[in-house]
């Protein structure tokens, strides 16, 4: 059991990066004996990661058609926010007391979304990203609120997120706007780090609605496909590069 479970985990984490890379595009079908014959494993674990997928939103199974990439509604992406900056505020202040051994990774992570925006990767840059608050939240000691925040599903949407927004808005110093962050730790005060932490989330809460927005009245048809982005990005930073 354990270990179906594990791989189950394994199989899920795969098709999200399949679906973060643009491998699957909305519509596109997720056929179990298909991805179990990929991936050399049986169907049993396929199924349980493509339930979990549509618990996530990710995935949606229509009668007689079976399980497909769903397309991600800008209002969910929107929505998630004020939840998210309530759970960082506190978790912000609740790190305070064990920051200190921390500090270094936080860094560590902040110098690779800056490699990471300057080789057009989005998938890195958002795996860095939800490691620094992961590793915040983690540091509060609080397993209902890691456990509370890890429901979210924070890294796949904060692709959806850092897709459209470095797209849209390239001159937003994303791994710059960390750095008060750290300094709230190191200063040791609960209040004000739960303060910075909660105004760093309500931020990009606040640019993506604006994107959005503007998104919808240059054209209400637009709908959300963060791999494309993904990959227009990428295109843009391969250009500015050279």
């Amino acid at each position: 059991m354990i270990q179906r479970v594990v791989l189950s985990e394994q199989v899920k984490e795969e098709l999200l990066d399949d679906i973060m890379r643009g491998r699957y595009k909305p519509g596109d079908r997720l056929v179990e004996s298909q991805i179990a014959k990929r991936m050399g494993i049986s169907q049993s674990p396929v199924r349980e990661a493509l339930r979990d997928m549509v618990a996530m939103r990710f995935v949606e199974v229509e009668p007689h058609k079976g399980a497909r990439v769903r397309q991600i509604d800008q209002r969910e992406v929107v929505e998630i926010y004020p939840v998210r900056a309530c759970l960082e505020e506190l978790g912000g202040q609740l790190a305070v007391a064990n920051a200190g051994p921390i500090l270094g990774d936080l860094e560590r992570a902040i110098e690779e979304m800056v490699n990471a925006f300057a080789a057009g990767d989005v998938r890195t840059l958002a795996h860095w990203d939800v490691r620094f608050h992961r590793a915040i939240l983690e540091a509060s000691g609080n397993q209902i609120l890691i456990e509370t925040w890890n429901s979210l599903m924070i890294e796949a949407r904060t692709f959806v997120t850092l897709s459209n927004l470095i797209l849209r808005k390239p001159e937003i110093d994303l791994a710059g706007r960390h750095y008060p962050i750290v300094e709230a730790l190191r200063e040791g005060d609960p209040v004000k780090c739960g303060r910075v932490m909660r105004h760093h989330v309500e931020e990009f809460g606040s640019v993506m609605h604006d994107i959005f927005r503007e998104q919808n009245e240059r054209d209400p048809s637009l709908t959300l496909d963060p791999a494309s982005d993904g990959e227009r990005f990428s295109a843009t930073a391969a250009a500015r590069a050279g």
